[in-house]
């Protein structure tokens, strides 16, 4: 009868081991520096786990779950070694509330428990025979962070403390010169924002490009660094209107506003003369419909023949197609198709050339072989 009840208590032991070990490995906290934030105001969390279970080896792994209500991010993993089998780790998290009102933080947390005879069979021999460590995993509940967060009290652009600057290249230009004008946004705070410093202007074209020389997300929040290039094509004069950026800093709790500064650009219209190509576009002749036709057939007849004769293929433009390039009587105004109903084409290599030689640089190539060259590349991508 003793020995029934033994297996009984033994068993029954056994049991409940892994619910007591569950608890008695560490001791954890979660904690942060804001409880009722702003919306797209930086918020630090930390979660703080200490190993008191120093039987084995310890492996502490946070895992914040996917959320639509915010975006969090991890900045720092701090782990230190205060005795044999004593572990301590510290996560730091940036995160960044997307709408007002009470939202809720939860993070899986792993423990991984391995011994010391697990680890030091990490290596078994030469580099290509690595194994990874085997390990005992406990998942241990842990209670959401719950924010409050707080509405804006109106829209705004960006939300942290930011500058805004500005360099134009020039305020005079001939027509259809390249202005070129960059802003830069410098400052801490939310960094998912869609800006336009410039705005739209009439008659005129314009290429944006931005760079992000600097997105390093901090505990106060993202420290942006980014250039808005501008490139403006225009046949007459314009102006680059002020624009207002709204703002909110939440480290000030105030609203103030970035605004650029207007420009007034003096575009020069092109004289008659330049609106000519002098050199290479020779007058057309005028011919009857039927010499005409007698023509294209004489022409298609001999390259046919000398193409099967000699086994090359001649390049042949389509009448109707590129219509505006084979127009062109310039480099200004060749310059200025390619840039605004060709700029997704490949084609970008052939504005430096087309440039230079519109402003009386000579090139390598002549005006009539480039437009050549540019409608013959078209004609092979089939665009």
């Amino acid at each position: 009868m003793k020995h029934t009840l033994g297996k009984r208590s033994l068993l029954l032991l056994l049991f409940f081991v892994p619910f007591l070990a569950a608890h008695e490995l560490a001791e954890f906290s979660l904690t942060t520096d804001k409880k009722s934030p702003y919306v797209k105001e930086a918020v630090e969390i930390t979660f703080h786990a200490h190993q008191i279970n120093h039987d084995n080896v310890m492996f502490f792994f946070v895992t914040p779950k996917k959320s639509t209500d915010y975006k969090i991010v991890l900045l720092q993993k701090e782990t230190k070694e205060l005795a044999y089998h004593d572990k301590d780790t510290e996560f730091h998290y940036l995160l960044f509330a997307r709408k007002s009102g009470k939202i809720s933080v939860d993070f899986d947390f792993v423990i991984k428990v391995a011994s010391d005879n697990a680890v030091a069979q990490v290596y078994t021999g030469s580099r290509d025979n690595v194994k990874w460590i085997e390990t005992d995993d406990t998942e241990i509940s842990v209670n959401p962070l719950e924010l409050d967060v707080k509405k804006l009290s109106k829209n705004v652009d960006l939300v942290g403390d930011f500058t805004l600057t500005q360099k134009l290249d020039k305020e005079r230009a001939k027509a259809y010169e390249k202005i070129n004008i960059k802003y830069f946004l410098k400052g801490v705070g939310f960094d998912d924002f869609n800006i336009d410093p410039l705005g739209s202007i009439e008659g005129v074209d314009i290429f944006t490009d931005v760079i992000k020389h600097a997105n390093k997300a901090t505990k106060d929040g993202y420290k942006i660094q980014r250039e808005f290039n501008y490139a403006i094509i225009a046949p007459k004069s314009f102006t680059i209107p002020a624009t207002k950026i709204e703002c909110f800093s939440p480290a000030k709790n105030r609203y103030y506003t970035l605004t650029t500064k207007p420009h007034t650009i003096d575009v020069q219209a092109l004289p008659t003369s330049e609106l000519l190509d002098k050199e290479e576009s020779p007058k057309q002749k005028n011919y009857s419909k039927e010499s005409t036709n007698f023509f294209i057939y004489l022409l298609i007849f001999i390259a046919g023949y000398i193409s099967a004769k000699i086994n090359i293929k001649i390049p042949f433009i389509e009448k109707n197609r590129y219509k505006d390039i084979q127009k062109s009587s310039n480099p200004k105004e060749l310059l200025y198709i390619l840039m605004h109903s060709y700029a997704d084409k490949g084609l970008e290599h052939y504005y430096t050339p087309l440039e230079d030689m519109a402003y009386g640089k000579k090139g390598k190539k002549s005006f009539a072989k480039i437009k050549r060259e540019i409608l013959q590349s078209l004609q092979k991508k089939k665009v």
